[in-house]
């Protein structure tokens, strides 16, 4: 791609404080104008040091590191600069160093640069951010999707102590290199306005999570090392709606990990199998599946899977979603992060809100519910395993 001005750079650009906080819904190009910014910054500042951020490594990787990378090849900065792949850092002739590294790596928050950026902000915490902005010399940029409120808003734009700190907002229509698709794409998933989807992605607001069902997830791009698969849940589709298909995953840290595996149309009773085969589902977990669809659950036990009905019986929703909510949890997949964003309790025309959840919207949201609600009973014995 060709790296052009957009609104969303030049908004940037007439920022002056020594904090910006930049908020923006999906596409509106703020992680590149971050990164032509800095890069342009770190040409025109000799003998500078600038730290590029974010969480884990592998979301680093996989999102400012490579698009930064990107913009060197096609704006040719890599033929006069070093690239160290061993250290993940770039050395300019004039002697400024670009350097990445994530919060969880040992001693890295202990070194000092002049100028910062975190990406993903809104994935770490407010004492590593404090670390982090204490050792930066001159100047320190964070970006996020607003999926709900944090410390960047609590403790920086709405601090009053706080004169250092620059707000700037953004969505897609402040990103002119869009295509045409991806601005359809976008637009299409309006809808009458008023879903949290559309006000944090298509908006860039602040996720309106009043009514929600669950609040204060996290959204991860990987399931973290030392993680352990602990259950599948399952949740079986028609012709109209989806089947859904959800992983469970527990850390040492007590986060519990959320994946979705399979989301997905039109599969027949007989194809079950095969599908999870096709999306590498272990056969050793135990899968937590929807109970109305006995035949189907039966095929996929004599495919070799370990699999039972979930428990339907009488307040099992409402149970299910209070040991959802009990839960910290961090979530894989746009689909989920999409039912994530517009599950809510179901409102009578007067406004009253119902102690259960709207239907619709929810495939991934009940496959979830399946299995973490099956992980709090007591251990069982099934096919001489202990679960």
């Amino acid at each position: 791609m060709k790296y052009s001005v957009t609104s969303t750079l030049e908004k940037l650009q007439a920022l002056t404080a020594r904090i910006w906080v930049v908020q923006g819904g999906t596409s509106a190009g703020k992680t590149i104008a971050i990164l032509l910014y800095l890069l342009n910054w770190a040409i025109e500042h000799p003998g500078k040091v600038v730290s590029i951020v974010s969480d884990t490594l592998p979301n680093l990787r996989k999102g400012a590191m490579r698009d930064f990378l990107s913009i060197c090849r096609e704006t040719n900065i890599d033929k006069i600069a070093h690239w160290n792949k061993t250290e993940s850092t770039l050395l300019l002739p004039n002697d400024t160093i670009i350097e990445f590294f994530s919060t969880d790596m040992l001693g890295a928050l202990g070194a000092r640069r002049d100028l910062l950026y975190i990406n993903e902000a809104n994935r770490i915490n407010w004492d590593t951010f404090s670390q982090l902005e204490v050792r930066t010399r001159e100047q320190v940029i964070i970006d996020f999707n607003p999926v709900n409120e944090f410390w960047a808003h609590t403790e920086l734009v709405n601090n009053q102590d706080r004169s250092d700190v620059q707000f700037l907002k953004v969505t897609y229509i402040d990103n002119e290199s869009l295509d045409e698709q991806t601005v359809k794409a976008i637009e299409m998933r309006r809808g009458d306005g008023t879903s949290n989807w559309w006000r944090v992605y298509g908006l860039g607001e602040i996720g309106s999570l009043e009514g929600n069902v669950y609040e204060g997830w996290m959204s991860m791009d990987e399931v973290p090392d030392g993680a352990r698969l602990v259950r599948y849940g399952l949740d079986f589709g028609f012709s109209n709606d989806e089947t859904a298909m959800a992983s469970i995953w527990e850390c040492e840290d007590g986060r519990t990990i959320i994946r979705e595996e399979v989301y997905q149309r039109g599969i027949l009773g007989s194809q079950y199998a095969e599908i999870l085969k096709s999306h590498n589902i272990d056969p050793s977990v135990l899968i937590v599946a929807d109970g109305a669809r006995p035949e189907i659950i039966a095929e996929v036990q004599n495919a070799g899977f370990r699999i039972i009905a979930a428990d339907k019986n009488a307040g099992s929703v409402k149970r299910g979603i209070d040991r959802v909510q009990q839960r910290r949890i961090g979530y894989i997949g746009k689909n989920l992060e999409r039912e994530f964003l517009t599950y809510g309790w179901r409102k009578k025309r007067s406004g009253e809100v119902l102690d259960e959840p709207q239907d619709g919207n929810d495939h991934l949201m009940d496959a979830l519910r399946y299995a973490i609600d099956d992980l709090s009973r007591k251990p069982v014995e099934y096919g001489g395993v202990r679960f």
